[in-house]
């Protein structure tokens, strides 16, 4: 887990990112004790860059792929965290778990959700995972639903591509959804909407001219 040491990550998410989350309010909960559910985790690594930073909280990382969560779980014990678990569990499905309903103060989705095959379901998971006063954050790529939106973006050729190539038939299969990577700000506001939430604010993030943060609440 050499990411776990790098600093640019570490920099990235702990000095840059977290700290504009609900203008401070969120780190201020890590401090003192939160619960924070990372929807596909993959290996872990802002998951554990979270517990390690925030031990008074606990962390809860869910993905499809075992072999991504084996080494998740082998970052955990090397770093001897054991304010983290990893569940191997469908995303779409986490809301059938009655004892997490309303049971986290802060979700994650790190470019995830437009790889899912039901990208609302696993949204609506989400929204009853959130506590009352709870935050999910949203980090996907910043772009325009409509092609013409796309037609300046200086990345936009190589990321339709990425997309094609990786995460439309990641999405499609079994019949799913298939956003693919560029379904845009427009389509992820109306998906969010659907999934009933009331509150969303679409935010630039600091170094990062990739993503766009969707903060979102009950």
């Amino acid at each position: 887990m050499s990411e776990l040491s790098d600093a640019k990550h570490r920099k990235s998410l702990l000095r840059d990112f977290l700290p504009t989350v609900a203008e401070g309010q969120l780190v201020k909960r890590l401090e003192r004790g939160a619960r924070v559910c990372d929807i596909g985790c993959g290996e872990g690594v802002a998951l554990l860059l979270m517990a390690d930073a925030f031990p008074q909280s606990r962390f809860v990382g869910i993905d499809i792929d075992w072999e991504a969560l084996a080494v998740a779980r082998k970052g955990a014990n090397r770093l001897g965290l054991e304010n983290v678990e990893f569940v191997l569990r469908d995303a779409a499905e986490a809301g059938q778990d009655d004892s997490w309903h309303a049971g986290f103060d802060y979700v994650t989705a790190f470019d995830a959700i437009h790889d899912q095959q039901q990208p609302l379901q696993v949204l609506q998971a989400i929204r009853l995972l959130l506590s009352e006063e709870g935050w999910f954050s949203m980090i996907d790529i910043a772009a325009h639903s409509a092609h013409r939106g796309n037609l300046e973006h200086p990345m936009g050729p190589f990321l339709y591509t990425v997309s094609l190539m990786h995460c439309l038939p990641v999405g499609m299969s079994g019949g799913g959804a298939g956003l693919g990577m560029m379904w845009g700000r427009e389509r992820a506001c109306q998906l969010l909407d659907q999934a009933g939430f009331s509150r969303v604010a679409v935010e630039e993030i600091p170094g990062d001219p990739f993503n766009v943060h969707f903060l979102c609440q009950k």
